[in-house]
């Protein structure tokens, strides 16, 4: 297993232990912080472990949009576009273009782990 891997696995584990404490967020906003990281960092592995796929299948994607769409076009996702929102929704969330609520990234963020935890990762 290549060390890449590993850490996709571990921040996979890292997620899944930040959200057992999505309970404390509305006393101390420090927990959505923590929570909001872990997930950030998850799909940054997770869009680059898509390309590592994508670049075996021939394929260059560049950025992690183009990443996302070869993961489909190899049929490792099904659902190219709920993956895009998850991309998007970080995106929203990390540069505030237009913002999204907690709660709103806290839904994406359970999502996105529910759906990661279905790939078979190496």
């Amino acid at each position: 297993m290549k060390v890449s891997d590993k850490k996709l696995k571990q921040a996979i584990k890292n997620l899944e232990h930040a959200l057992s404490f999505q309970d404390r967020i509305d006393e101390d906003n420090f927990y959505f912080s923590g929570i909001a990281k872990n997930f950030e960092s998850c799909l940054e592995y997770v869009w680059k472990y898509f390309k590592r796929l994508a670049q075996k299948e021939g394929m260059e994607p560049y950025s992690p949009r183009d990443a996302i769409k070869a993961a489909g076009k190899i049929g490792f996702i099904d659902d190219v576009e709920k993956w895009v929102d998850f991309l998007d929704d970080r995106n929203d969330a990390v540069h505030d273009y237009m913002g999204i609520s907690d709660e709103d990234y806290l839904k994406t963020i359970k999502e996105f782990l529910n759906e990661v935890q279905k790939l078979h990762i190496v």
